[in-house]
């Protein structure tokens, strides 16, 4: 990867001592090249930093995202339960106000 980014301050030198030019004007193009070189090497960096990073986060979310899942399946779990419970003393209660107001009518 890293080759790939010589290559091209390496073929515009090339070209540039071909074309005749005088050192002194190849020793600031090479200056030049050198420094869009770092430049080039320091956003390469910070993007590869800021990829990490942001790599990272996501990892954290989807890992927040399973957890969530998980407390969601078994918040769904306890719905159920809990319904089946009510149901289960609706009855009870329908029953025995039955019962009660049977015993009034008497």
């Amino acid at each position: 990867m890293f080759r790939n980014k010589l290559m091209l301050p390496g073929a515009l030198l090339l070209a540039l001592f071909f074309a005749g030019l005088p050192p002194s004007a190849l020793a600031r193009d090479l200056s030049t090249l050198q420094t869009a070189l770092r430049m080039a090497q320091s956003e390469m960096q910070a993007a590869e930093a800021e990829r990490d990073a942001d790599a990272k986060r996501a990892a954290a979310t989807e890992k927040e995202v399973e957890r969530l899942k998980k407390q969601l399946d078994a918040e769904r779990k306890k719905v159920v339960q809990s319904e089946q419970r009510y149901v289960e003393s609706k009855k009870q209660y329908d029953k025995a106000q039955a019962a009660l107001d049977q015993a009034w009518k008497q």
